[in-house]
């Protein structure tokens, strides 16, 4: 599938190790023109003569406009069979989720969103550098639900810096009266070169155990699975 990637950020969040850049303005045109051409080039390439899917991931790929995704889905068709109902998925930030601005990606084709909620709690937000609430990501999903109904899947980590098994539980039953078909799961990594792992290491933010890493993992396919939810991949979790 093809995966063009939007490197932009409006800030770099506490945990990101990503190759992404946040600068003061975008040359979209440009931007645009580069991600055509690496899909026509890519896709001649490798020889694949029919899509079934196309992943917009980033950096915050809801930061650039829908002629540009529209753009990159007209290359990737010109280049490759993609039928009606290929899955088209966009990766977007609640900061950058509003109802206009996801009513017009789907008029560029994206007919399913994988939203970065990580947490929906204000102080584990703050710790992580994200640029949202979990009032506002609560509204950025419901607005995803109405427009991309059964196709609106949730990001979230665990493991952060003083979290309990408990919050953590908390945190998914909370998701579960949010969310749509599909939730994503990450242990959060403590990257080096980032500013939570290195406030984790000067001892101001205590290092999570591993015991209590693998039992979270443990909650969540135990409460994912109680509500009805596929565990079909390490991360993901579809409603069956």
């Amino acid at each position: 599938a093809p995966c063009p990637q939007w490197p932009y950020c409006r800030k770099r969040c506490s945990y990101c190790s990503f190759n992404t850049y946040v600068v003061p303005a975008v040359d979209e045109a440009a931007v645009r023109a580069c991600l055509v051409r690496e899909a026509q080039t890519l896709l001649r390439l490798s020889q694949v003569h029919s899509v079934t899917s196309v992943f917009f991931g980033g950096g915050t790929p809801s930061l650039a406009s829908p002629g540009t995704v529209a753009a990159v889905l007209e290359a990737v068709a010109g280049a490759a069979h993609l039928p009606a109902g290929a899955e088209v998925t966009l990766e977007a930030n609640p900061s950058s989720t509003s109802a206009s601005v996801l009513d017009g990606f789907r008029a560029a084709g994206v007919n399913r969103l994988s939203i970065g909620v990580q947490s929906l709690d204000d102080a584990e937000l703050r710790m992580l550098g994200r640029e949202h609430t979990a009032a506002e990501a609560r509204k950025a999903v419901e607005a995803a639900r109405g427009l991309f109904p059964g196709r609106t899947s949730i990001d979230l980590l665990f493991g952060l810096p003083g979290q309990s098994r408990d919050a953590w539980a908390q945190r998914l039953e909370a998701t579960l009266r949010l969310c749509d078909d599909h939730i994503s799961l990450y242990q959060l990594t403590l990257e080096r070169g980032t500013a939570l792992a290195a406030q984790v290491r000067a001892g101001a933010l205590p290092a999570p155990a591993q015991d209590l890493l693998a039992d979270m993992y443990h909650t969540a396919r135990s409460v994912l699975g109680a509500a009805g939810f596929r565990h079909y991949e390490v991360s993901n979790f579809a409603r069956k």
